[in-house]
């Protein structure tokens, strides 16, 4: 339970010997690569490729694989689960040729998907095309007879309010020598057929255009209306069927899936090891690195190095290193990782603030919940959940957290008799018995008293806080330092305390005769050092405002219990178990909906702001060594997979 010791690692070797070193250190995973600075005078090896076109295919071709596996995810689903894990899959498995046939797959199913594209921009066009002619269906003539030598024909559309009858009426009283006759309708428009001499035309245009005709969309178009219509349908049939297969290559890749996540792992490795090795330093006979390695690793790296023809330093981190920080924790401490990380990491020769907040965030989230019934049904989540899926990462933080969460929330259902809020009472009540679990606290009838108990868990987590600065201080050779700066504020505190209970203030005036003696004696001058004292006095209302955050355990505590008894008298209402039943699942799920997002981050926020500011040094670097990192699989020995 501690920040895990690094060593600096410095590295020569033959470039003979990149690859394979590099894909040891890889499947090894313990060694973060660093940009490895130039000596004066160095001139890098002209490289056989360019790395960042390399980089670039290989991400373009992990693209690929990626959209391949989506479009097989659309047109082929596969029900995963809720928390899919990786497949296990030994060494060779994993490093099996498949790149030829995986490359294949993959441009099938996106060549597939691109035709789909296509098809479905072809049945748009066809079906817009049908459409644009239904006006003229009933019209005889073909699209592109558009005159005679003496005759113009105007094929076109009227707003539904007027008739081809009103328009032929209109132009027989000012033009006699024009026909007008319908060919088609629908709710918004009337198609008609215009014949019309030419010599009459111009008199005809500002009647035609007065009533709103509009021309057919007919250019480049052959045959009469309907024929195209039937074309555009028949179009559409044979489209659907070239869909329908296509659409059926897609689903017969189904069996491809695996082989293209498999394809998908194997550019991931081979992208960070691309990645990685842009940060070496290469001549043509030789290559250097720089990195950092975990000390419990150190063995296992060395050996790894002694195949090598190379040269390698390991050496303690430096003052000004940017060290990367990795987290040792067990089963209990671990899940707080994910409220640790939500913050920022400790910064290297600081501590691991896990253990310390462990029990603290614990329990401010069980006082918070205070449900027995709730506690019990984390608590079976977490080991539901713990036992059929393969969890890893944050989302096997929470789960776990979920459990240790639970257990205090039980806990704390039990002292306050809380299950389900009053719903043992409440249904008791309905048959006309009394029944209630017995209760140490009451937080409704004596809220004054939880108060009380959240001020202390307070007091008590920032007293810790400074416990934890005076040990960082003696740690770092600064006994006085601690004493000054912490045991003064103690026997401060102390003092106020025992003045308030006994009156005696005498230790009071000795801690603040301390603070102001010693908060200023790094100021150069005299009334530096008087100023400094006096300004630190201030700082006791930051230290009571802290401690007043801590009466938001009481208000969300209330908070929880009221919304429950309010669910329970709800589905009480009717006074009848079948009713209450369905009214008290969905009210107790909605109370835990609205009330888990809450109760995390006051509690996280606690830790965040009073207790960490008390002795917290952030701005570590999360440790990121050149590892085997994949989506999909989790290579393994062999036998572990028979096993």
């Amino acid at each position: 339970m501690s920040i895990v010791p690094m060593k600096k690692l410095r590295l020569a070797a033959l470039a003979a010997d990149k690859a394979a070193l590099m894909h040891r250190l890889q499947k090894l995973g313990c060694v973060e690569l660093r940009p490895c600075p130039p000596p004066e005078g160095y001139l890098e090896a002209a490289p056989a490729s360019d790395p960042e076109e390399t980089l670039r295919e290989l991400r373009r071709q992990q693209k690929q694989a990626a959209d391949a596996l989506k479009a097989l995810n659309t047109y082929a689903y596969e029900k995963t689960g809720l928390f899919p894990g990786r497949e296990l899959i030994g060494e060779a498995d994993f490093f099996a040729d498949i790149r030829g046939e995986a490359r294949r797959a993959v441009g099938g199913i996106l060549e597939a998907v691109k035709h789909l594209d296509g098809l479905h921009g072809e049945e748009a066009a066809a079906k817009a095309q049908a459409a644009s002619l239904a006006l003229w269906a009933e019209a005889p003539i073909p699209l592109e007879l558009r005159e005679t030598k003496t005759t113009l024909i105007l094929l076109g559309s009227l707003p539904a309010s007027v008739t081809a009858e009103a328009l032929a009426q209109q132009l027989e009283a000012q033009v006699r020598e024009c026909a007008v006759s319908p060919a088609g309708n629908d709710r918004h428009r009337n198609g008609v057929v215009v014949l019309c001499a030419k010599t009459a035309y111009p008199a005809a245009e500002p009647i035609l255009r007065n009533a709103g005709f509009e021309q057919a969309p007919a250019a480049g178009l052959r045959g009469t209306a309907e024929e195209n219509i039937r074309s555009a349908e028949e179009s559409l049939e044979a489209l659907a069927r070239e869909r329908q297969e296509t659409l059926d290559y897609l689903q017969s890749c189904r069996e491809k899936r695996r082989l293209i996540k498999l394809y998908y792992d194997r550019l991931t490795l081979e992208i960070d090891a691309a990645a990685a090795e842009g940060q070496l330093l290469s001549t043509a006979s030789s290559f250097a690195l720089t990195g950092w390695v975990d000390e419990p690793h150190v063995p296992q790296l060395e050996a790894l190095l002694e195949d090598f023809c190379c040269a390698w330093e390991l050496a303690d981190p430096e003052p000004g290193d940017q060290v990367p920080i990795r987290l040792q924790n067990n089963r209990l401490t671990e899940p707080l990782n994910m409220v640790t990380e939500m913050y920022s990491l400790p910064d290297y020769h600081n501590i691991d603030p896990n253990p310390l907040i462990a029990p603290f965030f614990c329990i401010f989230f069980g006082m918070m919940f205070n449900d027995l019934g709730y506690g019990l049904l984390f608590i079976v989540l977490s080991l539901v959940a713990q036992k059929k899926f393969r969890l890893r990462g944050t989302i096997r933080h929470m789960v776990r957290l979920m459990l240790l969460c639970g257990i205090t929330t039980a806990l704390m259902g039990l002292l306050t008799g809380s299950f389900f809020g009053d719903s043992i009472t409440v249904v008791a009540g309905m048959y006309g018995r009394e029944i209630a679990l017995p209760k140490l606290i009451d937080p409704l009838e004596n809220p004054l008293q939880v108060l009380i108990i959240s001020l202390v868990l307070g007091a008590v987590q920032l007293l810790f806080g400074m416990g934890v600065k005076a040990y960082l201080l003696i740690r770092d050779g600064k006994p006085l330092d601690a004493l000054w700066d912490v045991g003064s504020w103690w026997v401060l505190f102390a003092g106020i305390a025992l003045g308030v209970l006994k009156g005696f203030w005498g230790l009071a005036l000795a801690g603040v005769l301390m603070l102001l003696l010693t908060q200023g004696r790094h100021k150069p001058t005299i009334g530096g050092k008087i100023t400094g004292g006096l300004a630190s006095l201030y700082d006791i209302t930051s230290y009571f405002s802290d401690l007043l955050s801590y009466s938001r355990l009481m208000a969300l505590m209330l908070a929880g219990g009221i919304v429950a008894s309010i669910v329970n008298v709800l589905g009480s209402l009717f006074g009848s178990i079948i009713l209450f039943i369905p009214i008290f699942i969905v009210g107790h799920l909605f109370n835990v909906g609205i009330n888990v997002i809450g109760t995390y981050v006051h509690a996280a926020r606690l830790q965040y702001l009073e207790f960490f500011g008390r002795f917290y040094e952030d701005g570590g670097k999360a440790f990121r060594p050149l590892e085997r990192k994949t989506k999909y699989f989790e290579i393994v020995k062999e036998d572990t997979i028979h096993g």
